[in-house]
Formats: C-alpha cells, sequence, structure tokens
C-alpha cells in the first residue's frame, strides 16, 4: 500500500462522510476515539454500512485525513 495522501482522503470524505459527519465529533462514537486504528475501523465500518466501495488504500487516506484534521493521534 502507498502512503496515505491526505488531499484524496479530504476528497473522500468530502464526498462519502461530510453529508452524515459535519465533523467527526458530531458524531456518536467519533469523540472517545483513542487511536488511528480506532478511527481505521470507524471508517471501514462506515465505508460498508454505506456500501462505498472503498479499498484499503481509500481507508487509510480517509483516516490519515481524519487523524491530521481532527484527532491528533500518534498510533
Amino acid at each position: 500500500m502507498a502512503a496515505p495522501n491526505l488531499a484524496d482522503g479530504k476528497l473522500l470524505y468530502d464526498e462519502s462522510c461530510a453529508k452524515c459527519h459535519h465533523t467527526p465529533y458530531q458524531s456518536l462514537g467519533w469523540n472517545e476515539m483513542t487511536s488511528k486504528i480506532e478511527v481505521s475501523h470507524m471508517v471501514s465500518a462506515c465505508s460498508d454500512h454505506f456500501q462505498l466501495d472503498w479499498n484499503a488504500q481509500d481507508i487509510e487516506d480517509t483516516t490519515e485525513f481524519l487523524n491530521t484534521e481532527f484527532f491528533f493521534l500518534e498510533k
């Protein structure tokens, strides 16, 4: 897998996530994230639930974007 691409992550977030999550903290459970792994699991679960057909790179890009913009988690 390639290094995370923040621009792609922002685009994916803006196109698919922001419709429901104006900011991640407005969503149930997002304010309780303690690791990037938890963020990744939540992104993956949303992708599956809404049948976004995202691949592993899409999930990684979006996770990294969310972490850089909102969570600031180290691991």
